[in-house]
């Protein structure tokens, strides 16, 4: 098992303070050249530089992918990354939102739990493995409530993908919480999360440090590092995606000849295939009964409770073809062409 012990290197800056407006972020495109604080809040936007430093080491946010565990990144995407094949990312309007965000997200945690917090901005990094850092938004400042400091992670995100999430939460916020408590040597840590879209500030989340998890992960990611980064060697592809980074032109005519578990593989997706086609025209059958019986009525109740609806819809879609006959240059000029790679099974 690896020693948990955490960096020195500690700034202890003044605790988070803000303007009594649970709103601010509503001003920010007039805070921004009109006071003081919005300089600073943009200063807090990661700058190219820093970009690129992600490379040298594995932070929180990348700990989900490295596992496997990420809805945005594959290990073999992030390998990409970490050895240089791929360009890194540089910052988005989201991401700067999120940055500017930080300091009204914080601001709100005090104001519901009466925990204090306050910037750390040197990072933490473990002392046996140095690849593995992390800098957290925010420490909690020991108090009665919790002896001891803690991790605040602060998220800004929207509501339909925390109303598509089956969990309170993403596991993957739950895994750099857990890294960050790792590095720290931390016993607990609150998520913070505001919905960009709505406004909504969620109760703040109070999350344990698991030893046995964190224990998990953290001898994970190393093998991950050392199997994969340091040694150069990629990781297995995961998704569609990882196989046409890889392989992303057919060569015409080359042909591979099937052995007998590549035309097992082939047996078992045509009867997947052929029942997945049953139920879909199920599917459309029951459809077109139920649609039957409502005719020009809207919904379908039982006992009050409705059960489905039949609604009018309207779409607006460009007309392509028409556009294309009107205004052939234009067309022209705005036309992009994108190359992949189509999967067909012969029957």
């Amino acid at each position: 098992m690896i020693r948990m012990t955490r960096l020195l290197h500690h700034n202890t800056n003044q605790t988070t303070s803000l303007p009594d407006n649970r709103w601010a972020f509503l001003l920010l495109p007039t805070l921004k050249t009109t006071n003081t604080m919005s300089m600073k809040l943009l200063d807090n936007i990661p700058t190219q530089e820093w970009v690129d430093a992600r490379q040298e080491y594995l932070g929180g946010s990348e700990v989900a992918a490295a596992l496997g565990k990420s809805p945005y990144q594959t290990p073999f995407q992030l390998w990409l990354l970490k050895t240089g094949r791929r360009e890194p990312q540089g910052s988005t309007p989201i991401t700067e939102m999120g940055h500017i965000l930080e300091p009204v997200c914080a601001e709100k945690f005090t104001e519901i739990t009466g925990l204090k917090v306050r910037n750390i901005s040197e990072p933490y990094e473990h002392p046996e493995y140095p690849f593995l850092r992390g800098n957290i938004d925010r420490q909690i400042v020991s108090s009665d409530k919790h002896p001891g400091p803690g991790v605040l992670e602060i998220k800004t995100t929207n509501s339909f993908r925390l109303r598509n999430e089956p969990n309170e939460y993403p596991i993957s916020w739950h895994f750099q919480l857990m890294h960050y408590l790792m590095l720290t040597g931390y016993s607990y840590g609150y998520l913070m999360i505001l919905e960009r879209d709505t406004g909504y500030f969620h109760d703040p989340i109070y999350i344990e440090r698991n030893e046995e998890l964190i224990a998990i992960n953290t001898q994970k990611v190393i093998e991950w590092w050392e199997d994969h980064v340091i040694a150069d060697v990629p990781p297995d592809a995961m998704t569609d995606e990882d196989l046409l980074i890889l392989y992303p032109d057919a060569k015409e005519g080359e042909t591979v000849e099937a052995n007998p578990k590549l035309y097992a593989y082939f047996q078992q997706l045509q009867k997947v295939r052929d029942r997945l086609n049953e139920y879909k025209t199920h599917k459309e059958s029951l459809e077109h009964l139920l649609k039957e019986e409502l005719g020009n009525a809207e919904n379908m109740t039982l006992a009050g409770r409705r059960l489905l609806s039949w609604k009018n819809s309207t779409q607006r879609r460009f007309n392509t073809t028409t556009f294309k006959k009107e205004h052939p240059q234009l067309y022209k000029e705005f036309l992009k062409e994108t190359t992949t790679r189509r999967f067909t099974i012969n029957t």
